[in-house]
């Protein structure tokens, strides 16, 4: 289902899917979904391998050398969403500390 150009779309649709989690337990149904969704786990292996971003996190994910290709596509995938989620998470501050200062002058053009 997936080809090599699309395993960004199928990570970044699991991490949008994932993310609405209103409980924010979403790291539980991760790898599950991950199972079920990566139709060619040594395709998204080989990808991630090729990866200059990726290829780190497959390599810490490979620890484990008994797992089978599909267990280890699932655990790699949960690797790349809580990357990701920490990514969002680290910038958050960055980009409301940016917001801020238009904010506030926004705010001080409407109280005069």
């Amino acid at each position: 289902m997936f080809g090599a150009l699309s395993f960004p779309t199928l990570i970044l649709s699991l991490h949008d899917e994932l993310r609405s989690d209103v409980d924010g337990r979403w790291r539980a149904r991760a790898h599950a979904l991950a199972l079920r969704r990566i139709q060619d786990p040594l395709a998204f292996l080989d990808w991630a391998k090729r990866d200059r971003h990726w290829s780190f996190t497959l390599a810490e994910v490979l620890r484990d050398p008994s797992l089978r290709p599909a267990e280890v596509a699932a655990r790699l995938m949960v690797a790349m969403l809580e990357k990701i989620d920490d990514e969002l998470e680290s910038t958050q501050p960055e980009l409301d500390a940016a917001v801020a200062p238009s904010v506030s002058a926004a705010a001080i053009g409407h109280a005069v």
